[in-house]
């Protein structure tokens, strides 16, 4: 029975672990502590260094945040109730937008995206802008995520018009905006990837070329590292011939029958695809990569192509150098 607790116990500490490491919004706080509660015996040692201790002050902070992100969660959507379900009321919208512009803790920025993701643009636009007047790096980094991860892409461009003039007011680029872009270019949605090489480009950020490099050409394979049975696809040639494979006879009173069973012959050719490999090429990225590259380097890299190898050599025993004696001069 103890031992049945003790497990249960290990298997609600790994669902919390697991649920830490799956924070991916810039603005979530991701505490990871090496866990110093009784799990039992069944779980294994490198599982126990990823589960979050509740008596650290780092674990119990994240999680009152997490209860306070809930209840504004609620109080969001009553606003929304409130002050944006007729479309037509305007100035009761006004007054909607406005108390919005009072929710300008960290934590609240994914709330505010999420509640308000399918409303109207005026509603929308207007998180963007006070995510703006914030200027501070959290902010930024909300404003980086929109413009790379959004689905809507008007809002998208909206996002980043706002991110390059706060960074151009700061003239810097933070870890936390790098790291949304990073993010980016490793999704396998590719106008996540684009999103993400446009702002690279237009912000020149030459440490992020070999990211670029890495992101242009994505593959997958398919069935060959699977443990599946069937196949991926199948092309059939060949002719079919009915034929009676059995014949039950049926009899009655003054009565004598027959019940046939049709089968049916294939002759021909069949083609199975077990395996498959998909290449996907990333014109986006590319262009981005090309033209940033081209433009620093001072001549084109158009002919290193697709080559990803080709990529990195260039970048370790041409481009390194390059950027070491331009900031040397």
């Amino acid at each position: 029975m103890m031992q049945g607790i003790r497990r249960a116990g290990a298997v609600a500490a790994v669902g919390v672990a697991l649920a830490l490491a799956g924070t991916t919004h810039p603005a979530a706080a991701q505490p990871t502590t090496r866990t110093t509660v009784e799990t039992g015996d069944s779980v294994p040692e490198w599982l126990r260094a990823h589960i979050p201790n509740p008596d650290d002050p780092r674990y119990q902070e994240w999680a009152a945040q997490q209860k306070q992100r809930r209840e504004l969660e609620r109080e969001l959507q009553r606003l929304r109730a409130t002050y944006f379900r007729d479309t037509r009321a305007v100035e009761r919208r006004q007054v909607g937008i406005a108390e919005l512009r009072k929710y300008t803790e960290p934590f609240a920025y994914p709330s505010l995206l999420e509640v308000f993701k399918r409303d109207g643009w005026d509603v929308r636009t207007a998180i963007l802008d006070m995510l703006q007047d914030q200027a501070t790096d959290e902010a930024d980094a909300t404003l980086a995520w929109v413009a790379v991860f959004d689905h809507d892409p008007a809002l998208k461009v909206n996002a980043e018009e706002r991110l390059l003039k706060r960074i151009a007011k700061t003239g810097e680029v933070s870890d936390r905006i790098k790291l949304v872009l990073a993010g980016g270019l490793q999704r396998d949605r590719n106008a996540d990837a684009a999103s993400a090489a446009g702002i690279i480009r237009t912000l020149r950020l030459h440490d992020m070329i070999p990211l670029l490099i890495a992101s242009q050409v994505r593959g997958e394979t398919r069935g060959a590292t699977e443990a599946r049975n069937s196949s991926l696809g199948w092309i059939v040639i060949g002719q079919q011939i009915a034929f009676v494979s059995d014949l039950t006879p049926v009899v009655a009173d003054s009565a004598v029958g027959f019940d046939p069973t049709l089968s049916v012959v294939t002759e021909g050719v069949v083609l199975r695809v077990i395996d498959a490999v998909v290449v996907t090429y990333r014109v986006e990225v590319h262009n981005a990569l090309v033209g940033l590259t081209s433009e620093l380097w001072g001549r084109s890299t158009a002919g290193l192509g697709w080559d990803r190898e080709a990529w990195m050599r260039w970048y370790n025993s041409d481009f390194l150098p390059h950027m070491r004696a331009r900031e040397g001069g």
